[in-house]
Parts: C-alpha cells; structure tokens; sequence
C-alpha cells in the first residue's frame, strides 16, 4: 500500500498570508468560505458569534431578513472588496483557538472543511487557525479531497456518525489508519456501557445488552433495537448482537495485541470499517431500552 500524502493543511511551517498586503478576494472563495462559516449545522457559527466578528472587523451589519449565509457573505464581501486583509481577519478571528478550548473537534471541523474549500486559492487554515499558503494549489474535487485532507474528507462524504470524528479525530490528522481503526472500534463497546451502566467487554458486554440464548438459558435484552414484537424483529436483534461481538473480534481484539509496525492497512478497508461502525451507532442512536407493546 502506498503511504498517504501528508495533507496540506496539516503542514507546519506554511507562510503565514495574515499580514501580507492584498487586493479583495474572489466571489466564489468569500462565497465558499461564508457557506461553511455560516452553516446552520454543526460546526457553523452562530448568528450572535457572526455578528460580534463582523462588528471587531468594522464591517457593516448582516441583513436579519435574509438567511445566516446570505446575510454574512454580503456584509464581508462588500468590506472586503478593497481590502482583502479584512476577510483574513474574518476568517483569523473566527477559528481564533481560544475560542474552541471547550469544543477542540469543531475547531478542527471548521479548519477542516475550511481548508477543503480554499486549497482551490492554495491557501489553508493552519493548527494556529490562521491563513497560510498551502504547498500546491488544487484544480479538481479529488484533488482538493487529497490536499485537504483526504481520510476526514472521505469520511464526511460517507456521512460516518459524529462520534467517530470524536474518537479518533487525532488518528486522522495524523491519519494514521491503524490507531483510527482501533479508537473508533473502542467507541461502540463504551457506548454500550453508557447505555446501559453494565461493565465488561466483547461477547460478555454484548450478551448482556442485548440478550443472549445458550440452550435453554436465555438472557433478557437491556436494550433493543426494533420493537422485539415479531420473530423477525427477535432474529435482526440476534443478528445486530452478532455483528457487535464479530466487530470486537475482527476489528478491535486484533489491533490491541499488535502494534501498527506490524499491520498495514489498507485505506479502502479502512473507510469500509468506519462505514460499519458509523452504521452500528446510527442503530444505538434508536435503540431504546424497553420492547414495543404490542
């Protein structure tokens, strides 16, 4: 397996552009960088946040009438126009660290999807959360996934559970595939726990969980994840116990007796194990602890 390219965002050492002199940026990069600044998901600012930094650049009030991302591109285009240090202030004091000690994975989540818009300027967000210019400029979609940041990016596409990105969000910047695969896979099983205040691990914590049928001993389930009305829905909630404890083989118990210099992993084995694990939590995310009545 040929080794990924260190992404361009992650490098250290790139110019800062904070302070270099600049004519106004383009249409579509303030564009760009308002939609993701101003999205109304998670990691978007909020209107308040916008309203503060618009005010500390000297630009004028957003329009309240139109949407967030609207309102902001227009105030900071037209500031900008001139002088294009006003939107790299914008942008510096938007992913200023201080901001984000509380919440560090939306900070790195803004610089992320940041990076992966301005990388067709050459330009990216740096740790420091400052403008830098990138080492290569990108002129396609798989190119700016590659320079961005390609394992987040690809993971964002698949549209993984947010819990992963909190388990291992170290692992992709580093994007080490081993120890991503093997905090992401520590994610289900402690979730288990915190649904159900059970301890133990593997088959044992899955059995408990989810009930298990050893002859004609049969362990009551503490959490379902369908109604548990039909044979049918008891057969899925068999499956989905197997499947857990099958993860924790496969996956997990390897990966904590080895050591990364002995493994290689491969990147499309890797993206479809955290399909797998994002698809388990998005089942955790209904499952509930008490059966349906018929």
């Amino acid at each position: 397996m040929q080794p990924l390219a260190k992404a361009s965002c992650q490098d250290r050492g790139l110019p800062d552009v904070s302070t270099q002199p600049t004519e106004g940026y383009s249409y579509g990069l303030v564009q760009a960088v308002c939609d993701v600044i101003g999205q109304t998901e998670h990691p978007g600012l909020s209107g308040a946040e916008i309203d503060k930094l618009l005010q500390s650049i000297g630009a004028a009030s957003r329009d309240r009438n139109v949407n967030k991302r609207t309102g902001l591109f227009d105030s900071l285009y037209a500031a900008q126009r001139s002088d294009g240090k006003v939107f790299i202030s914008f942008i510096t004091r938007s992913m200023a660290p201080e901001r984000y000690v509380r919440d560090r994975q939306r900070f790195e989540d803004l610089r992320q999807q940041l990076s992966e818009v301005m990388i067709f300027h050459e330009l990216v967000i740096n740790e420091k959360g400052r403008v830098a210019r990138a080492s290569a400029k990108a002129t396609t979609l798989s190119e700016g996934a590659k320079l961005a940041g390609r394992l987040h990016t690809e993971l964002r596409h698949r549209a993984v559970h947010d819990l992963l990105f909190t388990y291992c969000s170290e692992e992709l910047v580093n994007q080490s595939l081993f120890h991503a695969i093997s905090e992401a896979a520590k994610s289900i099983p402690n979730r288990v726990r915190e649904m159900t205040g059970l301890i133990g691990d593997g088959w044992v914590l899955y059995n408990a969980a989810f009930g298990h049928r050893d002859g004609k001993n049969r362990t009551a389930p503490r959490l379902f994840i369908n109604d548990y009305l039909s044979e049918s829905d008891q057969v899925e909630h068999e499956g989905f116990r197997s499947l857990l404890v099958g993860v924790h083989g496969h996956y997990r118990n390897p990966r904590a007796h080895s050591n990364r210099i002995n493994r290689d992993e491969d990147l499309n084995d890797f993206l479809d194990a955290m399909s797998l694990f994002s698809y388990i939590h998005k089942r955790l995310d209904t499952a509930r602890q008490e059966p349906a009545t018929a």
